[in-house]
């Protein structure tokens, strides 16, 4: 059975955009060289202080959430423009299009889902923590829970999350609930499994 791991926010490295006019953070990615990009999907957090054109990744699914700091405007090319505003708002779009970041308000941090694989779908759910949550984790599916703001600990652990920090959940043959969290803050809940047959 596979065992929640901690990803710590202090432990990730930066490293350039694809065009080189950002830095984003890994959080990880489940690689695969069927596909251009190198990964069936892929997690990160990227700060934006600067207007900046996103990079392109055709093909791509992409999802964007505000993690922290001010509000970030996405202006598309001939579509109207979206802006996240709080913490857990949330935008997706293609990575085929052309997409300009703005921060409003000072720096914006965002969390960054990329799905390159067809046969995958992602559920993406925002969640105040209050108290105990419970993980469910669907056959088959990677199970990822990011502390958007505040603290959590993972219970029957000695692990404590703060900002920032994720549990990373592989996939499991059953459905099961996989781990239970308390703390208090915002969550962001990831389910990542094959696409359904219909």
């Amino acid at each position: 059975m596979s065992a929640p791991r901690l990803i710590p926010y202090r432990g990730l490295e930066p490293s350039p955009w694809k065009n080189g006019l950002g830095v984003t953070r890994e959080i990880g990615l489940v690689p695969s060289g069927a596909f251009d990009v190198g990964f069936r999907f892929r997690l990160s957090r990227a700060v934006i202080d600067a207007p900046a054109p996103f990079s392109r990744y055709p093909g791509v699914r992409r999802w964007l959430v505000q993690a922290r700091g001010g509000a970030l405007e996405l202006r598309f090319d001939g579509e109207p423009k979206r802006q996240l505003e709080r913490v857990g708002d949330l935008c997706a779009f293609s990575g085929d299009d052309a997409v300009e970041g703005v921060p409003l308000d000072g720096p914006s941090e965002d969390f960054n889902l990329m799905l390159a694989d067809p046969a995958l779908e992602a559920e993406l759910l925002v969640r105040p923590l209050v108290g105990s949550m419970i993980l469910h984790q669907p056959a088959g599916a990677w199970q990822v829970f990011h502390l958007l703001d505040g603290h959590a600990h993972l219970q029957g652990t000695p692990q404590a999350l703060v900002a920032g920090d994720t549990l990373w959940i592989d996939p499991a043959e059953a459905d099961r609930i996989a781990a239970r969290v308390d703390g208090g803050g915002t969550a962001l809940v990831l389910s990542i499994r094959p696409r359904s047959p219909n």
